[in-house]
């Protein structure tokens, strides 16, 4: 098997685990994975992602740049070559136990989804999971696409019963075809609703992220009610919204996956992201009243997008977030 590229992690250590589904999985050494974030703006303190890379091969994943690290500049590496923290439970015990992380936020998939179709055979979000069970007092979030975290619900529940835990679903479209197009590998949206209300009903705080909005894609007031609504009746208890973000490794595999599938609607992105990584103001401008109507309608209490901030609210604490880069553009990305 060609071993790649050269990297910079001490790449005498990382191993070839398996090949499956045209995707090489690789075991990548850490000693460390609970990762400290100080930038401002955001809930959490302390960031976790298992993975790096995400074989799901959303279109318009901001993530793509973390392969970039390891000097994987193919769009397609991404999501054709995973790198596996084998012992990310074990890591994560020994940090815990020297590190006092109070009741900061600890956030689960920043990067990269934690229930990615890797996690049915290395289970490293399980082990983690395990971990967070035996502690009380902690503040956890969870972000993912999928409907695998419902074989976790033992350890959520118990989790949900001596910490705060909250799960961020991400759901973007409920038209599958879309869906299939924007998020080749990622669970259908009605898996997602069906996790949601199972979570729901076990008492778990779940949470509906539409992020990213896409232009003339995903973005008809239609559509957008068609999630708020569904995501209501699954029992969620926020929704979030924003804008595409993409940084330019994204862009080298959203661009021409629009230029191919969405030609006329080409021109407008590629001028909107000729320069920038974020839309023209104008356009979240735009969305900002028919997400706050429909909001209302549904029962979506939480603060939104008012006057270049946005204000959420999340376990009962209020944070804020500037207008740029609220899209998951996270980090503790190693």
């Amino acid at each position: 098997m060609n071993p790649g590229p050269a990297l910079p992690f001490n790449a005498s250590a990382a191993q070839s685990t398996s090949r499956l589904r045209q995707v090489e999985f690789v075991e990548m050494p850490v000693k460390q994975i609970l990762n400290r974030y100080t930038s401002p703006g955001m809930p959490f303190r302390w960031t976790i992602n298992p993975y790096r890379g995400c074989e799901f091969g959303c279109v318009y994943c901001y993530a793509r740049y973390t392969h970039e690290f390891l000097e994987l500049r193919d769009p397609l590496d991404f999501e054709q070559r995973i790198f596996v923290k084998r012992r990310a439970g074990a890591v994560l015990q020994r940090t815990l136990s020297r590190t006092p992380v109070g009741s900061d936020q600890i956030a689960l998939g920043t990067a990269t989804d934690p229930y990615q179709p890797a996690e049915r055979k290395f289970q490293l979000t399980r082990s983690i999971l395990e971990v967070f069970a035996q502690v009380s007092g902690l503040n956890l979030s969870i972000t993912t696409k999928s409907a695998l975290i419902i074989r976790d619900l033992d350890l959520l529940q118990q989790i949900n019963h001596r910490s705060r835990l909250s799960v961020n679903f991400s759901l973007i479209t409920l038209n599958r075809r879309l869906q299939r197009m924007l998020e080749p590998r990622a669970p259908r949206p009605s898996l997602r609703l069906k996790a949601i209300a199972t979570l729901a009903d076990a008492g778990i705080r779940c949470n509906v992220l539409m992020m990213p909005m896409l232009p003339m894609i995903n973005d008809s007031p239609s559509a957008i009610e068609a999630v708020i609504s569904a995501a209501r009746r699954a029992g969620a208890s926020e929704l979030w919204w924003r804008a595409l973000f993409l940084k330019p490794a994204a862009a080298r595999r959203f661009l021409p996956f629009i230029r191919e599938n969405f030609p006329l609607e080409h021109k407008l992105f590629s001028e909107w992201y000729a320069n920038a990584v974020y839309p023209p103001s104008s356009y979240e401008d735009s969305l900002r009243p028919i997400f706050e109507r429909l909001k209302r309608k549904y029962g979506f209490t939480n603060p939104d997008q008012r006057e270049g901030r946005h204000e959420y609210s999340t376990l009962g604490r209020s944070f804020t977030a500037t207008s740029k880069g609220v899209q998951l553009q996270l980090g503790g990305v190693r």
